[in-house]
C-alpha cells in the first residue's frame, strides 16, 4: 500500500532538477519511494532574469499498517 506525499523542488538549473531536489529529499528522509508524479511547474523571476525552477511533485511511498 502506498502514500502519497506532495513536496516542492526547487533548482536554478532547470525542472528536471527541480524534480530530482524533490524526490531525492523524501528519499534522504528514509522514505522508500517507488513512483512519482509531477503535479505543477513554475519558476522565478528576479531583476528580469530567471532564477529558479519550481515543481510540485507527488509522491508515493510505502505505507505500512
Amino acid at each position: 500500500m502506498f502514500r502519497m506525499i506532495d513536496v516542492v523542488g526547487t533548482s536554478p538549473l532547470g525542472f528536471s532538477e527541480a524534480v530530482k531536489d524533490g524526490v531525492e529529499r523524501v528519499l534522504k528522509s528514509g522514505e522508500k519511494v517507488h513512483f512519482f508524479q509531477v503535479l505543477e511547474q513554475r519558476g522565478a523571476v528576479r531583476d528580469g532574469q530567471l532564477k529558479e525552477f519550481q515543481v510540485i511533485v507527488r509522491v508515493a511511498v510505502e505505507y505500512s499498517i
